[in-house]
């Protein structure tokens, strides 16, 4: 029998079809790319959960199902390129925090959606950014990635383009360090997150609802790219530069 709180928790029929579909289509779109699934989460979540909620039950779902993804990101991932783009990531967060008030949140968004959608759009054309790569490079990357984490929530779709623009990075490399950019600074988000008290039982009915679906969408992703990226790589390029146009014509519109 299910406890109160539990039953009482529990959304409308037509509220849990909508949310298990988006988490549906966010899973296979991580295990597939391994970014993109929490911005395409959000804005559809935020209809039917507070904002506080909405965040609890997305970082929840992907810390919960990481470990399908983590061991064969690990075995395969560029540390010094993580490194390289996580510390700075990390100190980009305080100074976007710092100039939150002062910039408009939604403006910032919409622009970074509207560029994130014209480079994805040249580089489908075939056009990648040809300029100097490297530790300079690499920092001004990750810190404008933490910086617009959190200005506007959206701190994936600079990072990717970065790296998607990179044609030494194959998609296995681009794939790893994706998963394990965002574990990294996804549990730096949750840590403080839980101290804060913001956890409850009620974010706790839509992760054990949702968990199902999320696991077995994420499974199918990384089955879809363990397939591409050994017979496919031109294919899963192309594929991660459709996810994100989709980020970034969420990030536009909503």
């Amino acid at each position: 029998m299910l406890p109160d709180w539990f039953v009482a928790g529990l959304p409308a029929l037509p509220d849990f079809v909508v949310l298990a579909t988006v988490s549906l289509l966010a899973g296979v779109m991580r295990g597939f790319a391994g970014f993109g699934s929490g911005l395409l989460m959000a804005p559809v979540f935020s209809l039917v959960l507070s904002p506080t909620d909405t965040l609890a039950v997305i970082l929840l779902l992907h810390v919960l199902t990481v470990f399908q993804i983590l061991p064969a990101a690990l075995r395969t991932v560029d540390w010094g390129l993580v490194l390289r783009l996580l510390v700075p990531a990390l100190l980009g967060v305080p100074l976007g925090l710092f100039m939150v008030h002062s910039l408009d949140a939604a403006l910032m968004r919409k622009t970074v959606g509207l560029v994130v959608i014209v480079v994805a759009l040249l580089m489908l054309r075939g056009w990648y950014y040809a300029g100097r790569r490297g530790r300079v490079q690499d920092t001004v990357a990750g810190a404008l990635s933490g910086f617009m984490t959190a200005i506007s929530g959206i701190g994936g779709p600079p990072l990717v383009l970065y790296l998607l623009s990179d044609r030494s990075v194959t998609p296995v490399i681009f794939r790893s360090v994706m998963i394990v950019f965002f574990f990294f600074t996804q549990m730096a988000t949750l840590v403080p997150f839980t101290l804060s008290g913001s956890l409850s039982l009620y974010q706790t009915v839509f992760v054990v609802l949702l968990l199902p679906v999320f696991v077995l969408a994420t499974q199918l992703g990384s089955v879809l790219h363990r397939y591409a990226a050994q017979k496919h790589q031109a294919l899963a390029r192309r594929v991660c530069l459709v996810f994100l146009l989709v980020t970034g014509a969420l990030a536009l519109l909503v």
